[in-house]
């Protein structure tokens, strides 16, 4: 008699459960292509020191995708030279799918690029644009002790000071947006400030707090959040059309009357890998990714964070995001002599 005739109920249900078992374990990756890939872990290069947002937002996509997938996505810090040296590192690695890039997009393939001869790297030929992935406002932060409520009192407070006050930038010349940023209000609205170069945001932040440095720019708060908690450094201006929901109190430069419209989108984090990556190797992250982005918990980490989901994600969105920041700021870069 077979061991699923007619009567034998215990093996029927027996085998019903194990079904239901085996499917329960293909979930996580329901959706995907039926590929090899990846079936060893994915390393995902965040080009900036640990405890910024490049290496915050990473971790949590990286967890996002572990999850969606059931697969490992893993986070490896490769820092140095304005991001270029982690860049680098991936433009050169074999297109499989195992060795992709988490990072801001204006500075590392706009601005470096523009300012750096030769170039480190073609923006476009060199990388495969897999998809934006969240932006975030840029905040002007100051110490607290310094006697100055908004942007005009700083702008004047800096003129008034003998040889200026400085600012603390992340990550070298051209780094977007803590040395471009403040550079940019040099530019435009005549803010004299001296760049002080510090080798993480973390580390510029500590000299703000502890009155070495007078401001900071800064992509969200990530960083800067214990500084305001303990009162020893304030935002005092946001970029963007709107405030940000997580500093409703603070004010963006449109209202203060200092508009930075290159400033509008804020700093953009977006996925990358090598050039030529494979078709399937694409379909399944724009798949895992759009999982993970849709889920709440990456929703409500990147707003702790004080980031967003990008509005428009997928290759297309991001190569023309691309294109619109190499033209924009290709020439900014070269009129504000980033480069010296």
């Amino acid at each position: 008699m077979s061991l699923f005739s007619h009567g034998n109920k215990v093996n029927i249900r027996f085998f019903h459960l194990i079904s239901l078992v085996f499917l329960v374990a293909l979930y996580p990756i329901a959706g995907f292509s039926q590929s090899n890939y990846p079936n060893q872990p994915v390393r995902i290069i965040a080009p900036f020191a640990p405890g910024g947002p490049t290496d915050g937002i990473a971790r949590k996509l990286a967890s996002a995708l572990s999850q969606v997938t059931g697969k490992s996505f893993i986070v490896e810090n490769k820092s140095g030279a304005q991001g270029i040296i982690g860049t680098v590192h991936v433009k050169d690695a074999k297109p499989d799918g195992y060795t992709l890039l988490f990072n801001e997009t204006t500075g590392v393939f706009a601005i470096n690029p523009a300012i750096t001869k030769p170039p480190p790297f073609d923006s476009k030929k060199d990388f495969t644009q897999i998809s934006l992935i969240a932006s975030g406002p840029i905040f002007l932060l100051v110490n607290s002790n310094l006697p100055v409520k908004n942007v005009k009192e700083l702008i004047d407070l800096s003129k008034n000071t003998p040889n200026g006050i400085s600012f603390g930038s992340a990550g070298g010349m051209g780094q977007f947006p803590t040395h471009v940023a403040p550079e940019l209000m040099k530019m435009k609205y005549g803010l004299q400030a001296q760049n002080i170069a510090y080798r993480s945001a973390g580390l510029a932040l500590i000299d703000l707090a502890g009155e070495r440095v007078q401001l900071a720019m800064s992509t969200g708060l990530v960083a800067a959040q214990p500084f305001i908690d303990s009162g020893k450094v304030k935002p005092i201006a946001v970029t963007g059309l709107q405030r940000s929901p997580t500093q409703p109190n603070v004010p963006t430069f449109y209202e203060l009357g200092y508009p930075f419209p290159e400033l509008d989108e804020g700093a953009m984090f977006a996925f990358f890998g090598p050039a030529n990556l494979p078709p399937e190797v694409m379909n399944y992250l724009n798949v895992a990714l759009s999982k993970a982005l849709q889920s709440k918990e990456m929703v409500d980490s990147l707003k702790v964070l004080g980031f967003s989901i990008a509005k428009n994600q997928g290759p297309q969105a991001h190569t023309e995001f691309m294109d619109k920041e190499i033209k924009t700021w290709g020439s900014i870069a070269v009129k504000m002599n980033l480069a010296e």
